[in-house]
């Protein structure tokens, strides 16, 4: 049984709640190309390609559990 490969978002296609074909991301319309992309260092547009589309928000701590050393134990 072979395994399934995860698509990289580059390769997915993203679109709106109205069928709006959208870029995975933006780059400013300069002709300079800029190294700052999603998931390559210095990570100013962020640590995952994907974002938020891709890997879901994490809550490590509920309001009223305790700290956040117990917290990350629990999660």
């Amino acid at each position: 049984m072979a395994a399934k490969k995860k698509a990289k978002p580059a390769e997915k296609k993203y679109v709106t709640d109205s069928s709006i074909p959208i870029k995975p991301f933006y780059l400013k319309s300069t002709k300079k190309q800029t190294k700052e992309v999603p998931g390559k260092f210095p990570y100013t547009r962020g640590i995952h390609q994907g974002m938020y589309r891709d890997r879901f928000w994490t809550m490590r701590q509920y309001a009223g559990f305790g700290d956040a050393a117990q917290s990350n134990k629990r999660y």
